[in-house]
């Protein structure tokens, strides 16, 4: 996790190697961790993203500001007007979203204009909000729908979802979808499956790289394979609002500043040990409820799962006993096992 020292931060673009920062004062620019650059034209930004370039270039950093335009970081030195080159002078867009490939989603109020490195086309749509984009597909979010917009079929569908809140998707045209109760995903069948039951109440969520990030009340989520873990004593503000990574990390914009946050990996003897040891126990006594899609909507498949919930399980597994519920076949010797490994990692 890396702090940046910034205040009234708007919007963050991370290409993976380049982060700007936009604030009320400007914008800043890191490179490799240290600052590049300042740009204090700007005010007002509203949005940011990472977008294949117009000019052929794998990708530009574009920020969107109060009046609409949208503007490309050049050089990594300043911010530059761009909306023309789109025929978007005088619309008022409100977000930029890359689609895979080289499509581009500019989002207007009722509409949305895609580039597709060849010419735009505009679409008229119903006002959209948490917009998002990959895998050669746009979502966004009306009342109690999740709507997605595919750029080879030139044709939406509509999901209904009472309460949805936030919709992403993954590079590979996935979607995901929040409630305040809980993450979605679509099946393959045409529909929406629950894939996680939130702890606290969720109000954020992003894809970045191949990870799913959610916030859930105080604490972050992340999907990352199937599995799902969160963390402890993030103390996320209930207005936090997440930005995505290219290098599957994620920034949380939180009272003015901006946090960066990395998902916990695995060791291969940190897997093994969890192979050899816990993992028995888990097919025993937790696999019926606690896979990625078990009825539990809680994941404890992986290590990674393990060391995240690690607090939880000590108090409810090893304190109260009262997971697994009664007649599960969890033995005195088996929470002997759990200790152990528990205890070795901090969890008494």
């Amino acid at each position: 996790m890396n702090h940046v020292p910034l205040s009234n931060v708007r919007a963050v673009a991370d290409d993976g190697g380049v982060v700007a920062v936009l604030t009320g004062s400007g914008a800043s620019v890191f490179s490799a961790g240290a600052l590049a650059a300042t740009d204090t034209k700007g005010e007002g930004w509203t949005s940011a993203s990472v977008i294949p370039g117009a000019d052929g270039s794998p990708r530009w950093i574009v920020g969107v500001d109060a009046l609409g335009k949208v503007e490309y970081l050049r050089n990594l030195s300043e911010f530059e007007d761009v909306s023309p080159r789109y025929g978007l002078e005088g619309a008022r867009v409100r977000s930029v979203v890359a689609l895979g490939g080289a499509s581009v989603a500019f989002v207007l109020d009722h509409e949305l204009a895609i580039a597709d490195g060849k010419r735009v086309t505009h679409y008229p749509t119903a006002p959209l909000s948490q917009v998002a984009g990959g895998g050669g597909a746009l979502v966004g979010v009306t009342t109690d729908a999740v709507h997605v917009f595919r750029t080879t079929e030139k044709t939406g569908v509509s999901f209904p979802l009472p309460g949805v809140l936030a919709a992403a998707v993954g590079a590979e045209g996935k979607v995901y979808a929040a409630t305040r109760a809980a993450l979605y995903a679509s099946d393959g069948f045409g529909g929406l499956s629950l894939v996680y039951h939130a702890a606290q109440g969720i109000h954020g969520l992003v894809v970045s790289g191949t990870r799913v990030w959610f916030a859930d009340g105080t604490e972050l989520g992340v999907l990352d394979g199937g599995s799902v873990a969160e963390t402890q004593g993030a103390h996320v503000g209930k207005d936090a609002r997440l930005a995505s990574s290219l290098s599957g990390d994620v920034w949380v914009l939180d009272g003015g500043g901006v946090l960066r946050y990395q998902a916990a990996i695995a060791t291969a003897s940190e897997q093994a040990e969890w192979a050899a040891s816990i993992a028995p126990v888990f097919a025993r006594a937790c696999a019926s409820c606690h896979l990625p899609e078990g009825r539990a909507g809680f994941d404890l498949s992986t290590p990674v799962a393990w060391s995240t919930h690690r607090g939880d399980i000590v108090q409810r597994v090893l304190v109260s006993k009262t997971m697994p519920p009664y007649g599960s076949p969890l033995s005195e010797a088996d929470r002997a096992t759990l200790k152990a490994w528990t205890d070795a990692r901090g969890g008494h």
